[in-house]
């Protein structure tokens, strides 16, 4: 990777981290008018806060290790790749203590996207937004780490 290269990535990842916290945003307000509504529009912006974060995720994939070969389970394969420090490749972009958050966040996006019928649990909603608000207070510090460490080891100058 070269700078502009990094420094592309960096402003991109920066943008997605942006998009995370408006989601979350939206979602906290939708959630607090208590309402079904409310629920529904909570559930959709949480859904997008996660695509968010997985589109920064194959950002990274794609600069780094190009692909993710597996078809199936590629949602899963990108978020544990995410937390994994490639010797000589790329530092880890999230903290390993934020993977079970962002797997319930993936999980319900899952959920949420394919069932045929749902019933939205507010504790649950609840629940998520926590989790939600978990990552998104660290992501945007993530991203600069990992920029960073990046710029380090390669030694580019940002």
């Amino acid at each position: 990777m070269d700078a502009i290269g990094l420094q592309t990535l960096r402003q991109e990842m920066r943008d997605d981290a942006r998009v995370v916290t408006e989601a979350l945003a939206t979602a906290r307000v939708r959630f607090d008018r208590g309402d079904e509504a409310g629920h529904e529009g909570c559930a959709h912006h949480l859904c997008r806060m996660y695509n968010a974060i997985e589109q920064m995720g194959l950002r990274v994939a794609k600069a780094f290790e190009n692909n993710i070969d597996d078809e199936q389970g590629w949602h899963s394969a990108l978020l544990h790749r995410l937390t994994l420090e490639i010797a000589g490749v790329r530092p880890a972009l999230i903290p390993g203590d934020l993977k079970p958050d962002l797997e319930e966040l993936k999980a319900f996006r899952h959920v949420f996207v394919h069932a045929y019928e749902l019933q939205l649990d507010p504790d649950k909603l609840a629940l998520l937004l926590k989790y939600a608000r978990k990552v998104a207070d660290r992501l945007p510090g993530s991203v600069e780490a990992f920029a960073r460490k990046v710029a380090l080891e390669q030694q580019i100058e940002l």
